[in-house]
């Protein structure tokens, strides 16, 4: 089993900063997603942990050895990108066990491996086939079986699945997922832009911002199992990037502090967040957020209004329909000249309509509070 450190990992290539003070450790058998906006580096790491790009600061070890200086062919760690990059004339078979004939590998044991692999990936009733007549979700098990056969240490997956439309990817997922299980103990490392695919696969999630132009800011953002950085973000760039459709963020002030929480107004409405009020001051500027899921409508919501509780009178601009639930879009009205807030609100209730007003209940515990600086404050210990 197999673990990959990064140490103090940096990448500038002319004035462009690409990545700052990478530090990171995947534990054997992990699999790790690294995921963050187009430029942030994503791919660029997984490229210098292959040993296709060398040009970097820091250490990388695999196994705890350093492979600054070896070579990409004697890392033992295996690459699937984006493309599939078969080989039209050969079939499915030769195309695997390609790269174990140039290494001079037995024939038994290129026979073996493929076979291995075939199960692995359930295509042992295609391996007489040419890639014209596969469909993408089954070129890139191909594309994957080339890896698997290597018997690596380190499996790297740079976008596999950007090139498959959507029911594909969604079949493809649960493929690589399975892989992972099957083979528990090489370590795996997966570059996406897909949420789904972060949340869905990852035993760990890397979230990387760019850096180009910020000398104050490091590319890691914030490290930690999928449902932390959605439950926990670690600063408002967490809260925003994660979560589809995004977190409901405002600018408010510090009403209050107690050993409840902090008070803020929204639009006017006296409201509280159970999160710790250490390091903030009455009158400080804050970001408040609250995810669209959390938002409570119907009776519970209606009910509270009327207890004095977290709650605001809003009224439906859209309703996004989606079969299992809906997604409400809605305006707060502010006081004298303030513009209207903007809410977006999760429910099962179809009969919600554009038009419609209704009561939001925010629920003091699903609240997130960001200081001036970005960072979130600790939820308090009574808070679930």
């Amino acid at each position: 089993m197999t673990e990959v450190v990064l140490r103090d990992i940096s990448l500038t290539r002319g004035p462009a900063t690409i990545l700052r003070n990478v530090n990171l450790r995947v534990e054997a058998g992990e699999f790790c997603v690294f995921v963050g906006p187009s430029g942030c580096g994503k791919s660029t790491l997984l490229r210098l942990i292959a040993g296709l790009d060398d040009d970097a600061s820091g250490d990388i070890l695999i196994d705890g050895r350093s492979v600054q200086q070896v070579a990409a062919s004697q890392r033992n760690v295996a690459m699937v990108f984006q493309g599939y990059a078969l080989y039209p004339h050969m079939n499915v078979y030769d195309n695997i066990a390609f790269a174990l004939r140039r290494a001079k590998v037995p024939k038994a044991e290129i026979e073996a491996r493929v076979q291995t692999a075939a199960r692995i990936l359930q295509m042992g009733d295609y391996l007489q086939r040419k890639p014209n007549a596969l469909s993408g979700g089954q070129r890139q098990r191909v594309a994957i079986g080339r890896a698997i056969v290597k018997k690596p240490k380190v499996f790297l997956f740079d976008e596999p699945l950007s090139n498959l439309d959507a029911s594909l990817r969604a079949e493809t997922r649960l493929e690589i997922a399975k892989l992972h299980r099957d083979m528990g103990t090489a370590s795996m490392l997966y570059v996406t832009h897909d949420q789904v695919e972060a949340m869905t696969l990852a035993d760990k999630i890397v979230l990387l911002r760019p850096v180009l132009g910020s000398p104050g800011l490091d590319s890691v953002v914030q490290i930690g199992r999928p449902m932390e950085l959605y439950h926990r973000p670690a600063n408002l760039f967490a809260a925003r990037f994660m979560g589809t459709p995004g977190m409901n963020l405002f600018e408010s002030r510090v009403a209050a502090l107690s050993a409840e929480g902090v008070a803020f107004d929204i639009q006017g409405k006296h409201c509280l967040a159970a999160v710790s009020p250490a390091g903030l001051a009455v009158g400080d500027a804050v970001s408040v957020g609250i995810r669209p899921e959390h938002v409570v409508t119907g009776q519970a919501a209606q009910a509270a209004r009327t207890e004095g509780g977290n709650t605001v009178q809003a009224g439906v601009t859209h309703v996004e329909a989606l079969g299992e639930h809906s997604i409400l879009h809605t305006d707060v009205a502010g006081e004298g000249a303030q513009p209207r807030l903007r809410l977006l609100a999760k429910t099962t209730d179809e009969s919600v309509r554009a038009g419609d007003s209704l009561a939001l209940l925010l629920p003091a515990r699903a609240i997130h509070v960001f200081g001036a600086a970005g960072a979130a404050q600790a939820r308090l210990l009574t808070s679930a």
